[in-house]
């Protein structure tokens, strides 16, 4: 491949229904929001790649801090793989995080991606399954709802790092619930909502705040818990969902940020973490 065929270049708002053809042609369920908001927030870390001209790649870089960063949105269309893309966008991405001073890197793998992953120093730490609902259509429902001091504070513990102004950001456009203990989003999504984050420091409210997050919405949804919770998968399996895809969680850096996924009742989402 000569040096003339491949390049990255930086993602831009103007891109967004770019980036959003290319993540329907492999089936994925950001919709425009979530796309604008990756750029918005991370202006300088999100990429293209252009092969011969013609777009076929994704990425995206999310920090917390220095503290630690996340890798998503990468994607390479099928018919573009084994041409040394992904490791290219990967690279990038690496080196931006590492420019930015983050210490610890993050990415949730698929079985497809691990082996690159593996290859550019990620570490296993923990599996995650995705669980479905089946339904006609990816449903629409009101959104709201604020989070509280304390919520964040829970979920900073329970995820490892302060995330508190992207789970602002992502809150503005989802559906929020709380409890004293307890906090829910429910978030639109272009083929499934998506539920998730759950975080408590209570496992006994978690049961009740899902039952109300499902009461909600019709339609088809995506739920992400980590292997071996046990409350969430009975609960998933209780209200009619299937485990249907494996995910691993990966970091790479000094030393890893490790969070509590006994308190992570539902992920955020694999693009972020």
């Amino acid at each position: 491949m000569s040096q003339t065929q491949l390049h990255i270049r930086q993602m831009t708002l103007g891109d967004i229904d770019l980036a959003m053809n290319l993540k329907d042609q492999v089936g994925w369920n950001q919709t425009p929001d979530d796309i604008r908001r990756l750029i918005e927030y991370e202006p300088d870390g999100c990429f293209i790649a252009e092969f011969d001209g013609v777009p076929v790649g994704t990425v995206s870089t999310t920090s917390y801090g220095t503290k630690l960063g996340w890798i998503g949105m990468m994607l390479v269309l099928p018919e573009y793989r084994r041409r040394g893309i992904a490791r290219k966008l990967m690279e990038t991405s690496i080196d931006y995080l590492r420019g930015r001073g983050v210490t610890c890197i993050k990415l949730d793998a698929t079985p497809l991606g691990q082996p690159l992953y593996e290859q550019l120093g990620f570490h296993a730490e923990w599996g995650f399954q995705r669980w479905e609902r089946e339904g006609e259509n990816a449903p629409e429902f009101s959104l709201g709802g604020d989070l509280s001091a304390q919520m964040v504070a829970t979920d900073a513990v329970a995820f490892g790092a302060d995330r508190s102004c992207w789970l602002t950001s992502v809150g503005a456009g989802c559906r929020v619930f709380t409890t004293p203990s307890t906090v829910g989003m429910l978030r639109p999504g272009s083929v499934a909502t998506y539920l998730g984050p759950v975080v408590s420091e209570d496992s006994s409210e978690v049961a009740s705040m899902v039952g109300e997050m499902l009461s909600t919405v019709e339609g088809r949804i995506f739920w992400d818990i980590p292997s071996g919770n046990e409350v969430s998968e009975q609960l998933a399996s209780t209200h009619g969902f299937q485990p249907v895809r494996q995910l691993l969680r990966m970091w790479r850096g000094d030393s890893n940020v490790a969070g509590r996924p006994e308190l992570q009742f539902a992920l955020l989402d694999p693009t972020t973490g």
